[in-house]
């Protein structure tokens, strides 16, 4: 008997063959001023660098192909958003390589550790 569970798995594994890292994310940008006000120490949880491909190489059993979303548009965004601060996480597409997240936390300052 076919289960769902197997009908899911069959589907993403053809997928994954059929068409491998061809779908694409965009870095997200504000395009509106911010339109609310934003409480101090504000801090964005999840974000992600994804560094030049040829520098950082992707993970060959990814499931996407993201954009570029370098440091300095990490920056930008924040700052559009007035966050404080920010944690950035090793995204998947990079399997167990943190060479782009750690790329990414060194173009930061030094943060002020006497608050």
């Amino acid at each position: 008997m076919l289960t769902r569970r197997d009908l899911l798995v069959g589907t993403l594994a053809v997928a994954a063959v059929t068409s491998p890292h061809t779908s694409r994310a965009t870095a997200s940008q504000p395009t509106t001023a911010l339109q609310l006000d934003v409480p101090a120490g504000a801090c964005d949880c999840h974000t992600h660098i994804h560094g030049d491909p040829v520098r950082f190489p992707f993970f060959a059993g990814r499931t996407y192909t993201p954009e570029m979303a370098l440091p300095e548009e990490m920056a930008a965004l924040h700052k559009a958003l007035h966050m404080q601060r920010v944690v950035i996480v090793t995204p998947s597409v990079y399997g167990t390589d943190n060479a782009a997240t750690l790329y990414g936390m060194q173009q930061f300052p030094e943060v002020d550790k006497s608050q």
